[in-house]
């Protein structure tokens, strides 16, 4: 597989897709193309939330979710 380092970070961020690097001719592959296939059905999308160390999981603390520049009434503690 031959890629230049822009083309292969449009795929990485999501810009372009891997197919569509290939139909550019920007991704070039060589010998064997099924061995690219079989790496892209491995990959899984990972949970945005997952705890990748511990103790750094998102807890829950009940406060009502709020849309952006909603302001939300309450009272303040003294």
């Amino acid at each position: 597989m031959t890629i230049n380092g822009a083309d292969l970070e449009q795929i990485i961020s999501g810009a372009k897709t891997l197919e569509a690097q290939i139909a550019s001719g920007a991704l070039q592959l060589v010998r064997d193309k099924s061995v690219l296939a079989k790496l892209a059905s491995m990959i899984v999308d990972l949970d945005s939330r997952f705890q990748i160390m511990q103790g750094t999981k998102v807890r829950d603390t009940g406060a009502r979710k709020t849309e952006p520049f909603e302001a939300v009434m309450g009272t303040i503690a003294e």
